[in-house]
């Protein structure tokens, strides 16, 4: 074999050689690339987390105006704790940290939404605190008289009792028609409402019309009226209708779609709220049911008619014929049992607010 031969050998296989481990070089340093994760922006989750955390350290639970709502942070915290955790995770993707923001976000918009706001003096139209009389203690003059009740009831008479509390004559005890009546004022006719009041309900032994008991009510279903049906709070309102045109009007009956209270020794503390398009239904502070199918405004009665406190018109009201049936007194209805602290507000509270009434008036 000549030189010349094995000199061009030598260099075919050191080209040979060359490209192989150029190759192999690119194959590396790619497949080196490829395991570097993508780059990822964690700016929107550590603003959702410095903006949980502000709520969360800054602000203060309990149950009056100002504050949130008592137990309300534990579920802020929780989706606190799981943001920070996805943050300081290097191997977090985009996606999971998107989601993370999400979240957070979600979770201190309802910590936020349980604000208890103040409820401004002039929403309140009544409070009828029932301390051994039928007074107004709102300051606005609405004083109640207690009434005797129709024949056809029993011509039953509120009678003071012990509240919750125990305290003798702190309350009224109600049956057979006997009733508060309290004069009609354009201010007790709202175009909003909201009626909290604390009750203690027996039927035991009640013959007429024990499916009807009422607590409050201004011209029964043409007003409006707040029961219990037998045993679950009931709502009515007539209203002007938003649509199909203006001036007409309908009827809404609802009631808390199941949530019914218990008959005996236990006191409860129920409201009712309403305006255009949403009725909502509190026991004990917690919303039970939400109609979000109401839309219009309640009426103002164009033949005014004296507000009641246990039963659904006033006892001069009622007649034993009538074809219409309005004040017809076989539909009529009481209360049976006891009531205090009755409040009437021209505003929809919401939910924050309720409950703060609740946790205030559960104790001494």
């Amino acid at each position: 074999m000549t030189q010349s031969v094995i000199r061009l050998r030598f260099i075919k296989w050191t080209m040979l050689l060359s490209l192989s481990l150029g190759l192999l070089y690119t194959s590396c340093s790619k497949s080196t690339t490829n395991n570097n994760p993508p780059p990822t922006d964690k700016s929107a989750l550590q603003k959702a987390v410095d903006s949980a955390q502000f709520y969360y350290s800054q602000t203060v639970e309990g149950t009056k105006p100002g504050e949130y709502t008592v137990g309300a942070k534990a579920p802020l915290k929780t989706a606190l704790d799981a943001a920070n955790a996805i943050l300081n995770d290097p191997t977090s993707t985009q996606t999971t940290l998107t989601n993370a923001a999400a979240n957070l976000t979600g979770a201190t918009a309802t910590y936020k939404g349980t604000y208890i706001t103040q409820i401004a003096p002039a929403n309140l139209i009544a409070y009828w605190k029932m301390n051994g009389n039928a007074n107004d203690s709102s300051g606005n003059g609405h004083n109640g008289t207690v009434t005797q009740g129709h024949a056809f009831f029993g011509a039953g008479t509120p009678s003071l009792t012990a509240d919750r509390f125990g305290r003798s004559g702190m309350a009224y005890h109600f049956d057979k028609g006997g009733n508060i009546e309290v004069p009609y004022a354009q201010s007790l006719n709202p175009t909003q409402m909201s009626i909290s009041l604390w009750v203690r309900q027996d039927t035991a032994g009640r013959k007429i019309n024990p499916a009807n008991c009422y607590m409050v009510a201004m011209n029964r279903w043409n007003g409006f009226k707040f029961q219990t049906q037998p045993f679950l709070p009931f709502y009515t309102v007539k209203v002007f209708e938003s649509t199909p045109a203006p001036g007409d009007t309908t009827i809404y009956d609802r009631d808390d779609a199941g949530t019914a209270i218990v008959p005996g020794t236990t006191w409860y503390h129920l409201v009712a709220t309403f305006k255009a398009g949403v009725e909502d239904f509190y026991i004990n502070g917690s919303l039970v049911k939400e109609w979000t199918n109401t839309p219009g405004t309640p009426i103002s009665l164009v033949n005014p008619i004296n507000l009641v406190i246990g039963s659904d018109l006033p006892t001069n009201k009622y007649q034993t014929v009538d074809a219409s049936g309005n004040f017809l007194v076989d539909y009529g209805g009481f209360w049976t049992g006891d009531m205090d602290d009755v409040m009437f507000y021209n505003v929809a509270l919401t939910g924050p607010q309720v409950q703060s009434i609740f946790n205030n008036q559960n104790t001494l």
